[in-house]
Protein backbone atom coordinates (compact mmCIF):
# COMPACT_ATOMS: atom_id res chain seq x y z
CA UNK A 1 0.00 0.00 0.00
CA UNK A 2 1.13 3.50 -0.99
CA UNK A 3 0.58 4.88 2.81
CA UNK A 4 3.71 7.81 3.57
CA UNK A 5 4.39 9.23 6.88
CA UNK A 6 7.43 11.45 5.46
CA UNK A 7 9.40 12.49 2.46
CA UNK A 8 12.97 13.27 2.54
CA UNK A 9 14.19 16.48 1.16
CA UNK A 10 13.99 16.78 -2.73
CA UNK A 11 10.96 14.17 -2.93
CA UNK A 12 7.32 15.46 -4.06
CA UNK A 13 4.68 15.46 -0.90
CA UNK A 14 1.71 17.31 -2.23
CA UNK A 15 -0.36 18.16 -4.59
CA UNK A 16 -2.90 21.18 -5.13
CA UNK A 17 -5.49 22.56 -7.08
CA UNK A 18 -6.40 26.25 -7.13
CA UNK A 19 -9.70 27.43 -8.51
CA UNK A 20 -12.19 30.19 -9.06
CA UNK A 21 -14.67 28.17 -6.93
CA UNK A 22 -13.17 25.81 -5.06
CA UNK A 23 -16.51 24.37 -3.61
CA UNK A 24 -17.76 23.68 -7.19
CA UNK A 25 -14.56 21.60 -7.38
CA UNK A 26 -15.38 20.08 -4.57
CA UNK A 27 -18.61 18.78 -6.52
CA UNK A 28 -16.28 17.36 -9.40
CA UNK A 29 -12.95 15.69 -8.01
CA UNK A 30 -15.21 14.36 -5.17
CA UNK A 31 -16.99 11.86 -7.16
CA UNK A 32 -14.28 11.51 -9.55
CA UNK A 33 -12.12 10.09 -7.52
CA UNK A 34 -14.05 8.98 -4.29
CA UNK A 35 -12.59 11.73 -2.67
CA UNK A 36 -13.90 13.26 1.21
CA UNK A 37 -13.36 16.79 1.98
CA UNK A 38 -11.82 17.80 5.47
CA UNK A 39 -12.33 21.63 5.32
CA UNK A 40 -12.55 24.46 4.96
CA UNK A 41 -9.75 25.85 6.28
CA UNK A 42 -8.39 29.69 5.74
CA UNK A 43 -5.88 29.88 2.73
CA UNK A 44 -2.14 29.99 3.86
CA UNK A 45 -0.11 33.55 4.81
CA UNK A 46 -4.02 35.39 4.89
CA UNK A 47 -4.93 35.11 1.24
CA UNK A 48 -8.45 35.25 0.82
CA UNK A 49 -10.42 32.36 0.46
CA UNK A 50 -10.57 28.68 1.62
CA UNK A 51 -8.79 25.28 1.71
CA UNK A 52 -9.85 22.28 1.82
CA UNK A 53 -8.02 18.93 1.82
CA UNK A 54 -9.35 15.92 0.03
CA UNK A 55 -9.00 12.05 1.89
CA UNK A 56 -9.09 8.75 0.77
CA UNK A 57 -9.41 6.13 3.02
CA UNK A 58 -9.55 8.87 6.35
CA UNK A 59 -5.63 9.58 5.12
CA UNK A 60 -4.63 13.10 3.22
CA UNK A 61 -4.13 13.13 -0.40
CA UNK A 62 -4.48 16.30 -1.52
CA UNK A 63 -5.43 20.17 -1.42
CA UNK A 64 -7.99 22.15 -3.00
CA UNK A 65 -8.52 26.16 -2.31
CA UNK A 66 -9.01 29.39 -3.81
CA UNK A 67 -7.18 30.86 -6.41
CA UNK A 68 -5.53 33.92 -4.97
CA UNK A 69 -5.58 36.85 -7.12
CA UNK A 70 -1.88 37.64 -7.98
CA UNK A 71 -2.00 40.57 -10.60
CA UNK A 72 -2.10 38.45 -13.40
CA UNK A 73 -5.15 36.88 -15.36
CA UNK A 74 -6.95 33.92 -12.73
CA UNK A 75 -5.35 30.78 -14.51
CA UNK A 76 -6.59 27.33 -12.76
CA UNK A 77 -3.79 24.95 -11.53
CA UNK A 78 -2.88 21.90 -10.10
CA UNK A 79 0.44 22.42 -7.90
CA UNK A 80 2.51 20.04 -7.03
CA UNK A 81 5.28 20.46 -4.17
CA UNK A 82 8.87 19.50 -3.43
CA UNK A 83 10.00 18.78 0.40
CA UNK A 84 12.51 20.90 2.25
CA UNK A 85 14.20 21.15 5.18
CA UNK A 86 13.99 24.86 5.63
CA UNK A 87 11.86 27.21 2.43
CA UNK A 88 14.35 30.31 3.90
CA UNK A 89 17.41 28.62 2.53
CA UNK A 90 15.71 26.72 -0.19
CA UNK A 91 14.41 30.19 -1.59
CA UNK A 92 17.93 31.42 -1.43
CA UNK A 93 19.83 28.84 -3.00
CA UNK A 94 17.02 28.82 -5.91
CA UNK A 95 17.22 32.49 -6.47
CA UNK A 96 20.78 32.18 -6.71
CA UNK A 97 20.18 30.10 -9.62
CA UNK A 98 18.01 32.32 -11.30
CA UNK A 99 14.50 31.93 -9.64
CA UNK A 100 11.94 34.17 -9.25
CA UNK A 101 10.10 34.21 -6.04
CA UNK A 102 6.07 34.30 -6.60
CA UNK A 103 4.36 33.79 -3.13
CA UNK A 104 6.00 33.35 0.74
CA UNK A 105 8.00 32.04 1.97
CA UNK A 106 4.37 32.17 4.34
CA UNK A 107 3.10 29.71 7.10
CA UNK A 108 0.03 27.89 6.36
CA UNK A 109 -0.01 26.40 10.17
CA UNK A 110 -0.53 24.48 11.64
CA UNK A 111 0.41 22.12 8.64
CA UNK A 112 4.00 24.04 7.33
CA UNK A 113 5.58 26.77 5.47
CA UNK A 114 5.75 27.25 1.89
CA UNK A 115 7.00 28.95 -0.99
CA UNK A 116 5.93 28.90 -5.04
CA UNK A 117 9.13 29.71 -6.98
CA UNK A 118 9.26 30.66 -10.97
CA UNK A 119 11.72 28.70 -12.56
CA UNK A 120 14.24 30.86 -14.95
CA UNK A 121 12.47 29.44 -18.22
CA UNK A 122 8.99 30.17 -16.64
CA UNK A 123 8.21 26.90 -15.02
CA UNK A 124 6.56 26.88 -11.12
CA UNK A 125 7.93 25.21 -8.63
CA UNK A 126 6.27 24.96 -5.06
CA UNK A 127 8.25 24.07 -1.82
CA UNK A 128 7.14 22.60 0.97
CA UNK A 129 8.52 22.71 4.51
CA UNK A 130 6.63 20.66 6.56
CA UNK A 131 4.96 20.97 10.51
CA UNK A 132 2.01 19.47 11.15
CA UNK A 133 1.75 17.96 7.68
CA UNK A 134 4.81 16.08 5.79
CA UNK A 135 2.61 15.81 2.49
CA UNK A 136 0.29 12.94 0.90
CA UNK A 137 -0.54 10.24 3.37
CA UNK A 138 -1.75 7.65 0.88
CA UNK A 139 -0.29 7.80 -2.69
CA UNK A 140 -0.33 5.63 -5.86
CA UNK A 141 -3.57 3.93 -4.90
CA UNK A 142 -6.94 3.96 -6.74
CA UNK A 143 -8.34 7.91 -6.13
CA UNK A 144 -4.57 9.06 -4.64
CA UNK A 145 -1.52 11.13 -6.80
CA UNK A 146 0.03 9.19 -9.10
CA UNK A 147 2.98 11.43 -10.66
CA UNK A 148 2.71 15.27 -11.82
CA UNK A 149 4.22 16.56 -14.67
CA UNK A 150 4.17 19.92 -16.64
CA UNK A 151 6.09 22.61 -19.39
CA UNK A 152 6.90 25.84 -19.71
CA UNK A 153 4.88 28.84 -20.66
CA UNK A 154 6.10 29.63 -24.55
CA UNK A 155 5.27 33.33 -25.72
CA UNK A 156 1.58 32.19 -26.68
CA UNK A 157 0.36 29.43 -24.69
CA UNK A 158 -0.26 28.86 -20.29
CA UNK A 159 1.91 26.32 -18.45
CA UNK A 160 -0.19 23.66 -19.04
CA UNK A 161 0.30 20.64 -16.05
CA UNK A 162 -1.04 17.66 -15.54
CA UNK A 163 -1.45 15.27 -12.35
CA UNK A 164 -2.40 12.08 -12.19
CA UNK A 165 -4.81 10.32 -9.78
CA UNK A 166 -5.80 6.74 -9.97
CA UNK A 167 -9.37 6.52 -10.44
CA UNK A 168 -10.90 2.80 -9.74
CA UNK A 169 -8.51 0.88 -11.49
CA UNK A 170 -7.73 3.13 -14.48
CA UNK A 171 -5.03 6.07 -14.44
CA UNK A 172 -6.35 8.95 -15.73
CA UNK A 173 -5.22 12.09 -16.77
CA UNK A 174 -6.37 15.49 -14.75
CA UNK A 175 -5.62 18.52 -17.00
CA UNK A 176 -7.34 22.59 -16.28
CA UNK A 177 -9.68 23.51 -19.65
CA UNK A 178 -7.88 26.10 -21.76
CA UNK A 179 -10.60 29.29 -21.63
Amino acid sequence: MGEREAYPAGVPCWVETLQRDPRASLDFYGPLFGWEFVGPAPMPGQLPGEYFVARVQGRDVAGLGSLPDLGGPPVPSWNTYIRVDYVEEAVERAGAAGAGLLVGPLDALPAGRLAVLVDPVGAVVCLWEPRGREGAQLINEPGTWAMSAGTPPTATAPRPSTVRCSAGSRRRSVRPRRR
